[in-house]
């Protein structure tokens, strides 16, 4: 979360430590209150809601008990949290984008999720091999589970599966005999059960369950997730706020955790290149590093982009990272991260050292701009004459109706053609 610009509500709530502590029970009730304390007086570390003694200044502590003992979590969510993120907006500003940075119009917009505050966060896109203009997009409403939309934008499902953070896919191949395929193994990091849960993707847009991982450690539970295919194996990669990045070789009969790698920091955003071997992650207030995707590479990181203020490109956070594969050989392509404190999106060369190649926003194009982007994802392939090189897919914190009126999260479609062609046509 960006340091001037708090995105208040994915860190003071949902609640997975209180679910069923956050009703009026006296018994229960100072239990979830404290800890609803503690959260505000984390996330307002120096600033002026702070006391001398670094505790939060008495006035917010029983504005924020009050609102627990008459309306529980959701309340404070909907009501209190979502105020107080409000009076950050309009107080801070983000950081000037790069000086390069040039302007893609976005045209296509998703509705917006169901859950108001910070709700939506991370695409992944499904491309339709027989009929591309039919692919889809999942993506996470991080208060409730996972929804589905076509390439027009529109509801095709939504899956009510608990607070799923990120979401990865790959494609499945058919299997003979079978009447009605699943298109795609979903993967999705499941912060309230503490999972990462594998889920099966049907043409339609439905979604199956088929098992959930155990993921929490030492109480920390996944934040972001992306897959990785390898020559022999596919695996899971879970990212958590302490640094660790942790990688599960998935089997059906039975999956296992192979490795932990591990950042100083918060980590969210990760994505791989599958015929590079390369995974990517995001620390969020350092920048982005580069391991060897397989177990038994190097565990030693290398870093690809650093804050501006260390000399790199970023401004924190690092959050979505994408990979646009122009073919199946790493020399060709890119990197794209969101560099969140700026409403930015920077592209580096796909292969090593992965050169910065310019910066750009994503503006008004018959939907309103981008600001405050989570997530991202890329569809390298054509996808019908909308998107004839491909599609980015950036979630938008800040969706805005056509008259200014703020309207819950969601996520914009971008032609890739419009990103290599106005920024200098790389």
């Amino acid at each position: 979360m960006p340091a001037l610009h708090p995105r208040m509500c994915e860190r003071f709530g949902p609640w997975p430590r209180c679910p069923s502590e956050c009703s009026f029970q006296i018994p229960s009730f100072p239990r979830c209150g404290w800890i609803m304390v503690q959260e505000v007086r984390s996330l307002l570390g120096g600033t002026a809601h702070m006391d001398g003694r670094g505790l939060v200044r008495p006035w917010l502590a029983v504005v924020t008990l009050l609102a627990a003992m008459l309306g529980g979590c959701d309340a404070v969510n909907d009501v209190f949290v979502c105020s107080v993120e409000a009076a950050f907006r309009a107080g801070t500003s983000s950081a000037p984008p790069p000086a390069d940075a040039v302007t893609v119009p976005a045209h296509v917009e998703t509705e917006p999720v169901a859950d108001p505050c910070d709700a939506a966060d991370d695409p992944a896109v499904w491309v339709n091999p027989d009929a591309p203009d039919a692919s889809l997009i999942v993506a996470t409403n991080k208060r409730r589970g996972l929804v589905v939309y076509g390439l027009d934008g529109g509801l095709l499902a939504q899956h009510d599966v608990g607070q799923t953070n990120n979401v990865d896919l790959r494609s499945m191949s058919p299997s003979p005999g079978q009447a009605e395929e699943a298109v795609a193994l979903v993967a999705a990091s499941n912060r309230s059960s503490d999972t990462v849960d594998i889920l099966h993707l049907f043409a339609d847009g439905r979604l199956v369950p088929q098992r959930a991982i155990p993921a929490g450690f030492d109480g920390e539970s996944p934040y972001g997730l992306c897959l990785y295919q390898g020559p022999a194996n596919l695996y899971a990669i879970a990212t958590y706020k302490d640094g660790a990045v942790r990688q599960w070789r998935l089997a059906a009969s039975a999956d296992s955790l192979v490795r932990t790698l591990r950042v100083s920091s918060q980590v969210e955003g990760c994505v791989a290149d599958d015929p590079a071997g390369a995974l990517f992650v995001g620390e969020e207030d350092a920048g982005i590093w580069r391991f060897d995707a397989e177990p038994g590479g190097t565990t030693a990181p290398i870093l690809v982009d650093a804050m501006r203020d260390a000399g790199g490109h970023l401004v924190a956070d690092v959050e979505g990272l994408a990979i646009h594969a122009a073919s199946d050989s790493a020399e060709s392509g890119h990197l794209v991260a969101s560099s969140q404190g700026n409403s930015s999106f920077i592209l580096y060369d796909r292969s090593p050292p992965h050169s910065y190649r310019g910066s750009f926003r994503i503006g008004t194009g018959g939907v309103d701009e981008v600001t405050d982007t989570d997530g991202i994802a890329i569809a390298s392939t054509p996808l019908g004459p909308k998107f004839p090189t491909g599609l980015l897919v950036a979630q938008d914190g800040d969706n805005q109706g056509p008259g200014g009126e703020s309207l819950h999260q969601n996520f914009k479609l971008i032609s890739w053609h419009k990103v290599t062609s106005t920024v200098g046509g790389h």
